[in-house]
């Protein structure tokens, strides 16, 4: 397996100079009144992991869908790259993306809760783990869309549904279903690291955040063949 599709994204970002820079910014400048403000931790935290989450499931779902109208997917796929190597560099390649954009503003939340070294690795990490499952998510709402209207839609109802179940918006009583979901469910280990930085509470959610990772990335990997057919392509399954 060739790194070609890794190399093609960062060459692509690259060249869009003012995009890149843009992705830096426009987080930095929706955190920091937030950070630098007297917002509650659990607003605050809040506002966080939904402007994360929502960045890296647009960030892949609306270009996978340009791509796959302009003939670019497909003829990426026509060259001879396997489908699975096409979508996982391609995902792997937007989430290191995601990470260097969203560092930024990750550093301004934790300078603005006063957090130590210890809980802003957790929460570097825990932003990693969960940009990679997003950027997964978005490759599966563009292989179910047929516009950048359509993916936008599901790209936010997909992540806004994935982040209630993470206990993002609501406490679930204890022993009920929604507790027993929000366990396992991708966004709460962020949704808690980024908690943690200002309350110094235990970070859960760590092993199903590892565990979306593992499964995400096979799934995407069996499924590639429909996928990259429902994009455009017609690269081998």
């Amino acid at each position: 397996m060739t790194a070609i599709v890794w190399e093609l994204e960062w060459r692509i970002a690259f060249a869009r100079r003012r995009l890149f820079v843009l992705n830096i910014v426009v987080p930095l400048l929706l955190v920091l009144p937030v950070a630098l403000g007297a917002a509650p931790a659990v607003h605050a935290a809040a506002v966080y992991v939904v402007l994360f989450a929502i960045f890296s499931t647009f960030g892949s779902a609306i270009p996978l869908v340009r791509d796959g109208e302009s003939g670019l997917s497909g003829r990426v796929l026509r060259a001879g790259v396997e489908p699975a190597s096409y979508f996982l560099q391609r995902t792997a390649a937007g989430a290191v993306l995601d990470l260097l954009q969203l560092g930024p503003a990750l550093a301004v939340v934790a300078l603005g809760a006063g957090a130590g070294p210890r809980a802003f690795f957790v929460a570097v990490v825990a932003l990693a783990a969960t940009v990679w499952v997003a950027n997964l998510v978005g490759v599966l709402v563009a292989a179910a869309t047929r516009s950048l209207a359509e993916a936008a839609l599901f790209s936010a109802v997909s992540t806004l549904l994935l982040l209630h179940a993470s206990g993002v918006f609501r406490t679930p009583l204890p022993g009920s279903f929604g507790a027993a979901f929000e366990s396992v469910a991708p966004f709460r280990a962020l949704h808690e690291a980024l908690l943690a930085m200002s309350m110094m509470t235990p970070v859960g959610g760590g092993t199903a955040l590892g565990i979306w990772c593992f499964v995400m990335a096979v799934a995407t990997g069996i499924l590639a063949g429909r996928l990259s057919g429902s994009l455009g392509g017609s690269g081998r399954a």
